[in-house]
């Protein structure tokens, strides 16, 4: 198993893994598998530990050990070639089983019984991290395609499965959960079409007037650009499908013009601690 299908897997069925990135997963998966290397190895020395001061106690157990060992000295002894030697391991096996299942069981119990608890513990551990850093100022969602259109959503899954069915690249590029701004709040500037102001929601307002003079109309509409805040549902940080869906919902019924590709986020500026981004669009 390679390090990527090993974070796929053990991902699986956590929630809490699904904010991270495949290579945030892996870097998590590293760390919980050296843990528990060591605490396996600490698990077993402590098993064998035991077993041999049990044969001080216990002279049953005594016997027993001595005739195992002696028992596959013996079969080896007798072997003089590579087949025969693993001959006589396979008949000294079932003197040897008790013995390695009195390690490995408990050993494999504690590893799958802890295992989980300490990837959600470091998934948890870099996910404060992340949420405690100063907000990136990077571009956002600049490898997911998508095209806006009239269709407004209400459920994330309906709307990531439309992304994922989109385009065959986003079935890999695309990670829903994934934090995508770390801010509760953020200005997103887009350019439209629009026939005077009643076209703007609530939130939303034209960053200079004066594009809507009289003068500027042409065929009818003022071209513009327009600045929408958005406020993240768990008040602390945007995932990727959260904030794409917002910005999805806030342009539907918006003339973009022949610029209807999403082509991602562009960091502009930071206005009174708000991460103000442009939506970058295509035709």
């Amino acid at each position: 198993m390679d390090i990527h299908e090993r974070a796929t897997k053990w991902s699986k069925g956590i929630s809490e893994m699904d904010v991270l990135s495949l290579a945030e997963k892996e870097m998590v998966c590293n760390k919980v598998a050296k843990q528990l290397f060591a605490i396996c190895v600490t698990v077993g020395t402590l098993i064998l530990i035991a077993i041999i001061a049990g044969m001080f106690d216990s002279p049953w157990l005594l016997d027993y050990m001595t005739d195992t060992a002696n028992t596959t000295n013996q079969n080896l002894s007798t072997a003089h070639s590579q087949a025969g030697r693993a001959g006589g391991t396979m008949a000294s096996l079932p003197r040897m089983i008790p013995v390695l299942a009195a390690m490995l069981i408990p050993t494999m119990v504690v590893f799958y019984i802890i295992k989980k608890p300490l990837l959600k513990r470091e998934t948890r551990k870099l996910v404060e991290k992340k949420l405690a850093d100063t907000p990136s100022t990077d571009d956002v969602l600049t490898s997911v395609y998508w095209a806006f259109s009239n269709q407004e959503y209400v459920s994330n899954d309906a709307f990531t499965l439309d992304i994922i069915n989109y385009i065959e690249d986003n079935k890999a590029n695309w990670n829903p959960n994934g934090i995508a701004i770390n801010s509760r709040k953020v200005c997103i500037v887009y350019e439209a079409f629009i026939t005077g102001i009643e076209q703007l929601r609530n939130n939303e307002t034209v960053i200079d007037m004066s594009y809507l003079d009289e003068e500027c109309r042409i065929d009818g509409v003022f071209q513009t650009d327009i600045k929408v805040y958005l406020t993240a549902d768990n008040g602390k940080y945007f995932t990727n499908v959260e904030l794409l869906r917002k910005i999805h919902n806030q342009l539907a019924y918006k003339d973009l013009g022949n610029n209807e590709s999403f082509e991602g986020l562009e960091y502009v500026d930071t206005d009174g601690g708000t991460l103000v981004y442009r939506l970058m669009t295509g035709s």
